[in-house]
């Protein structure tokens, strides 16, 4: 829905007011670091307490404490945002077509927004630490529709203005909290209404310290190499690598999901102590992620000069963006490996050894992509983001093997990774040599189709967990 309606706001509310919704996303990026772990530690919280039969009143207390401390936060950042908008309208964005009394409007009802949309991620923590993410897409889905199409309409039909643009996204952002508390708290007896417990931060404080220095790294991590690239590259250059790291993110769009629905299996296994469900658990999400991972990678990195002419039929764009998104997809697919890992970490409330590969990762990574940029341009950046993912795997998942789950390190490389990645690499290179450099435009649709099919088909043949488990119809559906 972000995607399908953006030509239509640019073009109804020109360029310089999309500017500011620009501004709206980084700032709500950025601030998402203020979260403190909470909504994390509302995840793992709910999924080890409901593993617990007659745990009502702590489970009660965990949310009502956890949603009061989210809703100060709420109004913290939103009378922030309020009180700086006129500062950052007046001296730090520079309108040409905008008036600065629209402007700081704009941003006033912009910290509405924010402040509104705060608490929904705790909501969704804790409905998917409940396993009810069925439920939260549902709502998720409904609420992006209705935010994109309502936008369209009140643009089109009564003022195509930045004002009434946020007014209506506060609107949908109001609705949208108000519903997910509802299911949250539908989906808790409500012979407990909760009450406000310090024993609850008590417990889940060093977790959440954890998981806003993992944050705050990550935030670092995932923006430091446009920080660089953007002082050292041309404008020109940077945009092209923009555009690549746009691209190449679409995998994160798979990987999400997968973390989403295992990460809380796995922390109500740990609280069990199920050993043998907690391993058949990971490594058959390990290997859904290798399939939902793989055949898209390796159709980006083999075919993206292809698929870059078929989308954008910009020459200078192909020339300029498809060796780079086909590193980045590779670098990100790497990462998205890692994520398993990660939430089995999670799932023991164990931060350091993320937080610590962090630390090492910021204090290496700056100094490479700024020599790496110099010598070989944003294909350096490129490179380094795929060796430093590269050593998450080879470093990171031996050290975490040694404390968790010792004795399926070498299944996870081997039959969750490893087999899967042959698999798809085989059948991919094949159907690369087979393929015409100059085919019709048809032609490379289907052979795109039918290689992401076929190499899913693959990755899944390969996969001792899901072989049986998804039909042929299923895999079709998913390809789409």
């Amino acid at each position: 829905m972000g995607l399908a309606f953006v030509p239509f706001y640019i073009r109804l509310m020109g360029v310089e007011s999309y500017g500011i919704v620009g501004v709206f996303a980084s700032l709500t990026g950025v601030l998402a670091v203020m979260d403190l772990g909470l909504s994390q530690a509302m995840n793992r919280e709910m999924a080890r307490q409901s593993s617990v039969e007659n745990n009502i009143q702590p489970i009660a207390d965990t949310a009502r404490t956890l949603e009061l401390i989210y809703w100060g936060v709420a109004i913290v950042v939103g009378v922030f945002i309020a009180l700086m908008a006129k500062p950052v309208a007046n001296y730090w964005l520079n309108p040409e077509q905008i008036k600065r009394g629209d402007l700081q409007q704009a941003l006033m009802i912009m910290g509405l927004v924010i402040a509104l949309r705060w608490p929904v991620s705790l909501y969704t923590g804790g409905l998917n630490g409940l396993q009810q993410q069925v439920q939260v897409n549902v709502l998720l889905s409904i609420v992006a529709t209705i935010q994109g199409v309502g936008a369209l309409a009140l643009l089109w039909f009564v003022a195509p203005t930045i004002q009434v643009f946020f007014m209506w996204q506060a609107v949908v952002a109001l609705a949208q909290v108000i519903a997910l508390r509802a299911a949250l708290w539908r989906n808790i007896p409500q012979d407990q209404v909760g009450a406000f417990n310090p024993k609850v931060l008590k417990e889940i404080w060093r977790f959440s310290a954890g998981m806003t220095g993992i944050s705050l790294l990550a935030t670092v991590l995932t923006q430091l190499d446009k920080i660089i690239l953007s002082k050292i590259l041309t404008l020109s250059e940077f945009g092209y690598y923009t555009f690549a790291a746009t691209v190449a993110a679409v995998l994160f769009k798979l990987i999400g999901p997968v973390f989403t629905a295992y990460y809380p299996r796995l922390t109500e296994l740990v609280s069990r102590n199920d050993q043998q469900k907690l391993i058949d658990s990971y490594h058959q999400g390990s290997q859904l992620m290798a399939v939902a991972i793989f055949p898209v990678t390796i159709v980006l990195v083999i075919f993206s000069k292809e698929i870059l002419e078929l989308w954008t039929h910009n020459p200078s764009i192909v020339l300029h963006a498809s060796l780079l998104i086909s590193l980045l997809a590779l670098g990100n697919s790497l990462n998205g490996l890692m994520h398993m890992p990660y939430a089995l970490q999670l799932a023991y409330g164990w931060t350091r050894l993320s937080f610590i590969q962090n630390v090492v990762a910021v204090i290496i990574l700056a100094p490479a992509i700024y020599f790496a940029t110099l010598r070989w341009g944003a294909v350096g950046a490129a490179v380094v983001w795929i060796l430093l993912n590269t050593g998450y795997i080879l470093v990171g998942v031996h050290v975490m093997h040694r404390r968790l789950l010792s004795l399926e390190k070498w299944h996870w490389y081997f039959n969750d990774l490893i087999k899967p990645f042959i698999a798809v690499l085989t059948l991919s290179i094949f159907v690369r040599l087979a393929f015409g450099e100059h085919a019709g435009t048809w032609t490379t649709v289907v052979v795109l189709l039918v290689t992401l099919f076929a190499t899913t088909i693959a990755a899944v043949a390969s996969s001792s967990s899901l072989r049986g488990r998804l039909s042929v119809r299923q895999l079709w559906a998913w390809s789409k």
